[in-house]
């Protein structure tokens, strides 16, 4: 399972390094300069990209899909996920219908032909989340399914719902976020799903921008302002806990 760390701007290029799986957020690519030449520059060399809809980012609600294909434009990812809304697979459901019938994408996959298409599994219980989730997994046009780290309020774990739906998933998936409420070992239950081809995350950047390491997971500390601000930072320790994470997600200790 590869690793997309998620950094502040000015620890782009020190955390360049530990990987080539990136996961970017569409509103930074439009308004942050530097952060989106950084990115480009990593397209045009190879890198993987996904390109999120920042939904986590802007209040549950992703930002406008026509901001997204902009951003897609601007960067040339490998992937771009489309709109959708935290725990509602209904809306999420309608927003993709309206997607898939508007300008934007026909525009996009004839200027983009080469990049996938992604979509998030959303639902307010089991039950629900499982429909949204057969619904996307038969979708045509469709790529790479996003499975998101609320899905830990459904589940109680979201390797439950990975086990769930293994013998029925028809795509690749993509692991949104980890938080520093689940346990590390669950890295070792969520990696060991071969259709499982990455997970992001910020805490390991933003725990050593906080002077701690990868044994202080559960410490770090809650900050929405973290991904817009510039941080110093100890880069023996930056090191450390990315490697460490990465190394859990390849099933090392």
């Amino acid at each position: 399972m590869k690793v997309a760390l998620i950094s502040p701007t000015n620890l782009l290029n020190d955390i360049q390094p530990y990987s080539n799986y990136h996961l970017t957020l569409s509103h930074k690519i439009i308004y942050d300069k530097a952060y989106q030449e950084f990115y480009r520059a990593r397209s045009k060399a190879g890198d993987f990209i996904l390109l999120d809809n920042s939904a986590a980012e802007k209040h549950g609600r992703s930002i406008p899909f026509k901001d997204v294909v902009l951003a897609a434009v601007l960067t040339k990812p490998s992937v771009v996920f489309l709109p959708d809304f935290m725990f509602d697979s209904h809306r999420t459901l309608e927003e993709l219908e309206n997607v898939f019938k508007s300008p934007h994408i026909r525009f996009m996959r004839r200027v983009l032909p080469e990049t996938k298409i992604a979509a998030v599994v959303q639902g307010a219980s089991p039950e629900d989340w499982m429909m949204c989730f057969s619904v996307l997994n038969s979708l045509q046009g469709l790529d790479v399914l996003g499975i998101p780290m609320l899905t830990t309020q459904i589940f109680g774990n979201r390797w439950k719902a990975l086990e769930a739906i293994k013998k029925k998933v028809k795509k690749q998936c993509h692991l949104l976020g980890f938080w520093k409420t689940a346990p590390l070992s669950d890295l070792t239950l969520e990696s060991k799903y071969d259709f499982v081809m990455g997970i992001d995350t910020a805490k390991m950047v933003r725990l050593a921008t906080e002077g701690k390491t990868l044994a202080q997971w559960n410490d770090v500390s809650h900050n929405k302002a973290y991904i817009d601000n510039n941080h110093n930072v100890d880069r023996e320790l930056l090191k450390a806990n990315c490697e460490g994470f990465i190394n859990m997600c390849k099933g090392e200790k």
